[in-house]
């Protein structure tokens, strides 16, 4: 099987996988909706045998073509098809609770709440976008930043990931990490011709710094637990026959909000900070000075900080201060 053959099905084991997680939570809102009987059981159990006979589909092909790898460890996490297996577990569970379970029932709409957190949180973890930038991208060819990637990942204990150049026709000079359980780096075309060979370095010095710093991971955790936090309390409030806990709704709502607006990207900006801190350690500082400023001086980047209170990203000049500051 070659490395395209090996893509391709592992692709279409990605999109099946999503494909699976859609109807499994279509069905289940549909059956928790309807009077509980035998049926609504045999026909969940039927979805989860299904999705089972699809994953042993795909770690068969594997398997008969590469049994030096890890085929199960590979599938069932690069693709997440556990978040498939774990989903229909739980809407089973959930299913025959509220069938046999008053205090379940009254609650069902709470727990089709739950669900579909569970549902998209799942869904991204399963990185489709990933995929498309992969199909819609070329697989980066000099052969120089190749080995200065592969070097600093060796430095920094982690895998090499694959990387990726996005054409973004004349526009945008950008470089973003996607860590799963195969990690990728993608940088723009635009980046790549500003910027010259020891910058681009700096740069994926700065990506390798947040795949080793799980930076990725991390903050979908952070997502996913103030989310359904809130969300919850949210929903509660609203159906609250407590008048008190009913006005606290709009007081729940503003906190998220502020979340999404204001904490989420002060994490992230500490994330770039960090990362920052970490890549000087292994390049010289100069390398990764010099591709910010080249990069601000590209895309503009806001330096008020009223401003930047939303961005994802500190000012440009607070990131260099940061760096010539630092013990590398």
């Amino acid at each position: 099987m070659t490395p395209a053959d090996k893509k391709q099905v592992l692709q279409k084991s990605a999109v099946l996988s999503n494909a699976s997680l859609i109807l499994i939570f279509l069905i289940y809102i549909i059956l928790s909706e309807i009077p509980f009987t035998v049926y609504s059981l045999v026909i969940m159990v039927g979805i989860i045998i299904g999705n089972s006979l699809l994953f042993m589909h795909f770690k068969n092909i594997m398997r008969d073509q590469e049994s030096d790898e890890n085929i199960f460890e590979y599938i069932s996490d690069d693709l997440s098809w556990r978040y498939v297996t774990y989903l229909s577990i739980f809407f089973l569970v959930m299913l025959i609770a509220q069938g046999y379970i008053k205090a379940v029932n009254a609650y069902s709409d709470l727990i089709i709440l739950n669900a579909f957190i569970i549902f998209i949180w799942a869904v991204s973890a399963n990185s489709p976008m990933v995929n498309i930038l992969v199909r819609k991208s070329e697989k980066l060819q000099d052969i120089y930043i190749n080995n200065e990637a592969a070097d600093l990942s060796v430095e920094m204990g982690i895998k090499e990931p694959e990387i990726y150049i996005i054409n973004t026709n004349g526009r945008i000079a950008n470089a973003f990490e996607v860590n799963k359980k195969e990690s990728y780096v993608f940088l723009t075309s635009y980046l790549m011709s500003i910027l010259d060979h020891d910058e681009i370095v700096g740069v994926l010095a700065h990506e390798l710094s947040h795949i080793k710093l799980r930076h990725n991971k991390k903050t979908i955790f952070v997502n996913f637990i103030v989310f359904i936090f809130m969300l919850n309390l949210i929903s509660l409030s609203f159906t609250s026959t407590n008048p008190s806990f009913f006005y606290m709704a709009p007081v729940f709502f503003i906190v998220l909000i502020l979340f999404i607006m204001i904490v989420l990207p002060a994490i992230k900006r500490h994330n770039e900070v960090e990362a920052d801190l970490n890549a000087v350690k292994y390049v010289n500082k100069d390398y990764l000075i010099d591709g910010l400023r080249r990069i601000s001086e590209t895309d503009k980047i806001p330096e008020n900080v009223m401003r930047s209170l939303s961005l994802d990203h500190p000012s440009t000049e607070k990131r260099i201060r940061l760096i010539e500051n630092s013990k590398s």
